[in-house]
């Protein structure tokens, strides 16, 4: 952080960030004063930036697991949300003499339908015409943008080489790439688990699996058009490396109609080929259906765990086989919980607003990392702006988090972390381990049985940083808490006074 940068008021000298109550904020920025180019690209004024929040379709099935867990919010709560967001980064950081705003738009159809994803990319391009999008319901709908020069900020996670091919218009969600959650997922099996005994599995038909060398099966999601194929087979060629290979390699449908029966001939092959331990890498609601029908076939596998959607947290856990999640240990993209109250989203609503009055109390903390991402890329930019310097700015964004247990490690572009560009935010992992007995409240605060346990106090490892020492689950629970009442030493996110509104 240069000098000049420094000596503009809203820096804090100390740290070389911007004075707002987070660990992540962005490095200071000179003071700006003079012209700011004006139009520098497609939705970009002397005074505007235009982006748009997307709101996919959604699916009947999702819907229904949400609303059960306690974990919903309605659209109209989701959209203030992210509009308070928005208002709270306009006031605070560097956006060149221009204002964030905010067009809302909810996908017409299907979010699976290409064709429908299509049509509303188009729509937007044309009628709202802004620079960036958050949100997205499918692959069609980032390409159609990109072929406009607009960024999405959006998908869950997907094989390098599509943010590659996509550059520098794709990309930047709060998890990592798939290629880079396999490569953990390749580390963990390659060095902790593989020529071990399947020492955490149940039986088979009443017959042990603790007493076999371990074989592993993957049970992954994917796409009608295979877009998740490519990071399935860099996964097989990292497992490569340490000698492993999978017995059984299957993908299970995107949609959720009959589910149930879809899931009987997998689990069936699985059993068949012997295997004694089955990584899921999927959605957070069919390990539910894959669980129950591996009990209904009276077969009891070590799970291992990948930290893919959702299925890492103990909201959703908790609707899985107990018989079978009993089994379940492995990595986690996400962090040892800890009260709102120091979770980075709701600390800056509240030290802005003057209040904890989040509009989706349940959902706020998958709705801050797009506009918390975007503000940060237009900050570091400067003002003439355009995607790839927005990228760039992100992408100068420092490594952060590192060595944190209730933070993950943060970093974006060409900073030794990963072998490749990071288009992504997330960088380190940590080991779970599903503890049945165990009680206390989930990631919305609904008190019940059955938690996640984090080894060795949530330490986190980065790529090649992971130990080849068996992993220690399923024991030394004083050593593997649930959750944190508050940050461990050193980790509390600064305090500045609250700002006058």
């Amino acid at each position: 952080v240069s000098g000049n940068a420094l000596e503009n008021p809203d820096c804090d000298p100390a740290t070389g960030r911007i004075r707002v109550p987070s660990a992540f904020a962005p490095p200071c920025v000179p003071v700006f004063a003079g012209d700011n180019g004006g139009a520098t690209h497609t939705g970009v004024s002397a005074d505007k930036i235009k982006i748009v929040f997307f709101q996919p379709q959604s699916d009947p099935a999702v819907d229904a697991a949400l609303t059960a867990a306690g974990a919903s919010n309605s659209a109209e709560e989701q959209r203030a949300t992210f509009q308070g967001y928005v208002d709270l980064f306009n006031a605070h950081y560097e956006t060149y003499g221009r204002t964030v705003e905010v067009v809302f738009r909810q996908g017409s159809g299907e979010a699976g339908d290409d064709a429908i994803g299509r049509a509303d990319a188009l729509a937007i391009a044309t009628e709202d015409r802004p620079f960036a999008v958050i949100g997205a319901p499918n692959s069609a709908f980032v390409e159609e943008l990109a072929a406009r020069e607009i960024i999405c900020i959006c998908l869950s996670s997907l094989p390098q080489e599509e943010y590659e091919r996509l550059d520098p218009y794709f990309g930047y969600t709060s998890l990592m790439g798939s290629t880079q959650g396999y490569m953990h997922r390749a580390e963990y099996i390659g060095k902790r688990l593989a020529g071990r005994k399947a020492v955490h599995a149940g039986t088979s038909d009443g017959l042990p699996l603790s007493t076999k060398d371990r074989t592993f099966g993957l049970l992954y999601y994917d796409t009608p058009d295979g877009s998740y194929k490519s990071g399935v087979d860099f996964f097989v060629r990292e497992l490569s490396k340490y000698g492993v290979q999978l017995t059984e390699v299957l993908a299970y449908p995107s949609d959720f109609a009959d589910a149930a029966e879809r899931a009987r001939p997998l689990i069936q092959r699985l059993k068949n080929s012997g295997v004694t331990s089955v990584m899921f890498s999927g959605d957070f609601i069919n390990p539910a259906v894959y669980t129950r029908q591996a009990t209904q076939q009276a077969y009891f596998p070590e799970w291992i765990i990948s930290g893919s959607l959702l299925t890492d947290t103990s909201l959703f856990a908790r609707t899985y086989d107990p018989a079978q999640w009993s089994n379940a240990f492995g990595i986690s993209f996400l962090t040892t919980p800890v009260p709102d109250q120091f979770n980075n989203a709701f600390r800056l609503w509240e030290w802005h607003y003057g209040n904890g009055d989040i509009p989706a109390e349940n959902q706020f903390k998958t709705i801050y990392p797009g506009p918390s991402t975007f503000f940060t890329g237009v900050h570091l930019a400067g003002p003439n702006l355009t995607p790839r310097s927005w990228q760039q700015g992100l992408f100068s964004y420092p490594v952060s988090g590192v060595g944190s247990r209730t933070a993950a490690a943060v970093s974006y572009g060409n900073q030794g972390v990963w072998p490749f560009t990071d288009y992504t935010t997330l960088d380190d992992v940590t080991e779970i381990w599903w503890d049945p007995s165990a009680n206390g409240p989930d990631e919305v605060g609904n008190t019940g049985a059955g938690m996640y346990r984090y080894v060795d106090g949530g330490r986190r490892y980065l790529p090649g940083q992971h130990p080849s020492t068996d992993p220690v689950v399923f024991t030394a629970t004083e050593s593997a808490p649930t959750r944190y009442e508050a940050p461990p030493e050193g980790e509390a996110p600064p305090d500045y006074p609250r700002p006058q509104r």
